[in-house]
């Protein structure tokens, strides 16, 4: 008895290299079939990486801040310069807990464009990735402001804070200018 050669008629390297054209067709669709699956249990993973990510931020934002609020209250000062750095470091809080928003959107953008409808606030739409680059940016904007925010109440270097200003705001520029 023969085997069947119109069913594996032109199988080479590895791979199928079909001249059937229903062979061709099943091909295709347990490629399309496997890809279907794959691709979204691989975002899948992103999607978790970046929620663990931004949880961890929140989480470790949280413990800064009732760091920083027991310290503050232990060592109370009324001093200017004291007053300054919790400013400060209550900016850089903040910039942390914008950092894990950043991640938590992230996630969400990629779930709502790669896997299933997302409950996304009102205030967030992802139709396709130039919205989430879009969003990503804007927050980045955001927590580069912050950040030199918070370097510029504590500055004690002199003028050396231009540069650092300037640095930003060319960072600030590029962004815009993406948009």
């Amino acid at each position: 008895m023969t085997p069947n050669n119109n069913f594996i008629s032109n199988i080479h390297f590895g791979w199928y290299v079909i001249s059937n054209p229903i062979n061709e067709a099943l091909l295709a669709a347990a490629i399309h079939i496997h890809w279907m699956f794959f691709i979204p249990a691989i975002i899948f993973l992103a999607v978790l990486g970046a929620i663990l990510l931004s949880v961890t931020l929140f989480i470790y934002g949280f413990l800064v801040t009732l760091f920083s609020v027991s310290h503050s209250a232990m060592h109370f000062s009324a001093d200017v310069q004291s007053m300054k750095h919790v400013m400060a470091y209550s900016i850089e809080i903040i910039d942390l807990f914008l950092v894990a928003t950043v991640f938590y959107i992230i996630a969400l953008g990629f779930f709502e464009l790669f896997i299933a409808k997302a409950p996304l606030p009102g205030w967030l739409k992802i139709t396709d990735l130039d919205d989430l680059k879009e969003k990503l940016l804007g927050l980045v904007v955001i927590a580069l402001a912050v950040l030199f925010l918070g370097e510029a109440l504590t500055w004690t270097s002199g003028t050396d804070i231009a540069a650092y200003g300037l640095g930003t705001a060319g960072t600030i520029i590029a962004i815009a200018l993406y948009f």
